[in-house]
């Protein structure tokens, strides 16, 4: 090489260290920006994930409560009520009920 290609090639490096020299706060903003997109990316994410698993929750409780209510609606048929009380020994009315009547 030749002592100008030298001179050329040191004087462009020195350019390319200056300039990102001069540029350094703008390269530093733009570092800040990416490291507050790359939080924010994670954020949601985390915040979507959530959000699915009390979707899944919600569809089990609900699923919960229906089944609950179904099973009280059958235990309380009078059919099913009679079957719990034959053990104690009450059973269905056979005569009508008997009115009471107080004098006025």
């Amino acid at each position: 090489m030749t002592s100008s290609q030298d001179k050329k090639t040191t004087f462009f490096r020195l350019k390319w260290v200056e300039w990102i020299f001069v540029n350094l706060p703008f390269v530093c903003y733009l570092a800040l920006l990416g490291v507050i997109y790359i939080s924010n990316a994670h954020a949601s994410e985390k915040a979507l994930r959530r959000i699915e698993t009390l979707k899944q929750e919600v569809k089990d409780i609900k699923w919960r409560y229906v089944n609950l209510r179904q099973e009280l609606m059958y235990s309380s048929t009078q059919s099913q009520i009679e079957k719990k009380v034959e053990d104690e020994g009450l059973g269905p009315l056979t005569k009508p009920p008997v009115k009471i009547v107080t004098g006025r």
